[in-house]
């Protein structure tokens, strides 16, 4: 009998089983921090698909500037909740768990005067932007606007209000609500609107990269069992579509 039991315990735990390193960071209500660890659906499809490989996560709440520089050197073995453009595609292996339309938006500051009707409008503005975050690819491609560049959300609202920078860019996924907030500003009636996916990844570099072919197929058949969609039903939340519009 204990042979048995010695072999069942074989079975059930993979001899390779290892301890992913993820980041968490406050994207609310997809991905929560939390004292124990990361909340949200996201953060639980991550669990999820990993248990099934016989895996498990430790989660740790760090800033996505830090979580973006360390992942270009294997630093983090999991980055949830993200775009993807031609920048990341060379140091990120990245699936995606569902697509949504991504709405841009451009906040004036009390120094302008005026309103933005077109992206051509913006170039004669200094823009301020979260560092290392990508917003769109006419945004974050376009070689002659003024960008100017910050650590977080609060630093953009304060030099936009005392008229060192003129706009900032914001959308549903830079704490937009944070900018409506402020009584003094204005939102431009220009607004960048286009189909964007939201993908969860491992760093080429990450010690465990070896295992994403795996972990890919495991979130793509948990999108397509439609375990991905009651997760976020779960949580009361509206589920990400599941294919690229056409």
């Amino acid at each position: 009998m204990k042979h048995l039991l010695l072999a069942l315990i074989l079975v059930a735990v993979p001899a390779t089983a290892d301890t992913f390193r993820a980041h968490c960071r406050d994207r609310a209500p997809e991905l929560i921090p939390t004292e124990t660890g990361c909340d949200g659906p996201v953060a639980e499809i991550i669990t999820v698909a990993l248990e099934k490989m016989g895996h498990t996560v430790d989660w740790s709440t760090v800033p996505w500037a830090r979580t973006i520089n360390v992942a270009e050197v294997g630093e983090v073995d999991i980055i949830p909740r993200h775009s993807m453009n031609n920048e990341r595609e060379a140091f990120l292996n990245a699936v995606p768990y569902g697509y949504s339309v991504r709405e841009v938006f451009y906040i004036i500051g009390p120094n302008v005067n005026q309103q933005i009707n077109s992206f051509e409008e913006l170039k004669q503005y200094r823009i301020g932007a979260l560092r290392d975050s990508f917003y769109s690819d006419l945004f974050n491609n376009t070689d002659d606007l003024k960008r100017r560049y910050y650590n977080d959300t609060e630093q953009i609202i304060k030099v936009l209000e005392n008229g060192r920078i003129d706009v900032a860019v914001t959308s549903s996924s830079h704490d937009i609500d944070k900018f409506t907030a402020v009584s003094a500003f204005t939102q431009a009636n220009f607004v960048d609107r286009f189909y964007n996916g939201r993908y969860v990844s491992i760093p080429k570099k990450s010690p465990v990269a070896n295992y994403f072919p795996e972990f890919e197929r495991t979130i793509q058949q948990m999108v397509t069992s439609g375990e991905v969609s009651a997760i976020f039903e779960k949580y009361g939340q509206t589920p990400p579509e599941q294919k690229p519009a056409n």
